[in-house]
């Protein structure tokens, strides 16, 4: 699998990525009438999402090609998706989308937890995405019908894996043995990043 493209997060004016979520769904480009579709490697469900976080959480850019003819067919046809929150989508030649969405504004009603990362604290992994601890930077977003309720550093959670990773190669397994049930009871919810 190769190293998969990460929704971002803009949160205290920082870029961050979304390393995972759990509680609850996030936008869904079906419910707006979209076909998605996967064109590359790097995007396996096929759409990417930037997000906004200040009292609420947005959902601000979207990138996707939407198939107007049948997408289950071997090779759809591609064109402009809907309007969503009154924001025609464009063609994005130079970032290789065939609906790009700008500038939505679009409230999320999200109930859950996010888990968000920046700073590279160790070299990526050359396929899929990288695990949570390899951020320098871990924080944990709790939501209540999309309001931000709490922001919580967990860079130490963080630190602590990478440090058991680098000494003995072991951090997804000591994530999934019971020793580490202090670090899991930790969060708000269970990401599972570990699995």
């Amino acid at each position: 699998m190769t190293q998969q493209l990460s929704d971002q997060v803009l949160f205290e004016g920082v870029a961050c990525d979304l390393v995972c979520w759990a509680g609850g769904a996030l936008f869904d480009p079906f419910a707006h009438g979209l076909e998605p579709v996967r064109n590359y490697t790097a995007l396996d469900r096929g759409w990417l999402v930037h997000y906004r976080v200040d009292a609420r959480l947005w959902l601000d850019e979207l990138m996707l090609d939407h198939a107007v003819s049948a997408p289950s067919a071997k090779k759809p046809r591609l064109g402009a998706g809907p309007a969503i929150n009154g924001v025609a989508p464009r063609c994005d030649r130079e970032r290789g989308f065939s609906s790009c969405y700008s500038g939505l504004g679009l409230l999320l009603d999200f109930g859950g937890g996010l888990l968000i990362g920046d700073g590279d604290a160790c070299e990526r992994p050359g396929r899929g995405s990288p695990p949570a601890w390899n951020y320098m930077r871990l924080r944990e977003l709790v939501f209540i019908d999309g309001h931000l309720i709490e922001a919580v550093d967990r860079s130490d959670i963080a630190a602590a894996l990478r440090e058991r990773e680098r000494r003995f190669g072991d951090a997804r397994r000591i994530m999934a043995n019971p020793a580490a049930d202090a670090w899991r009871r930790a969060f708000a919810y269970d990401y599972r990043f570990w699995e």
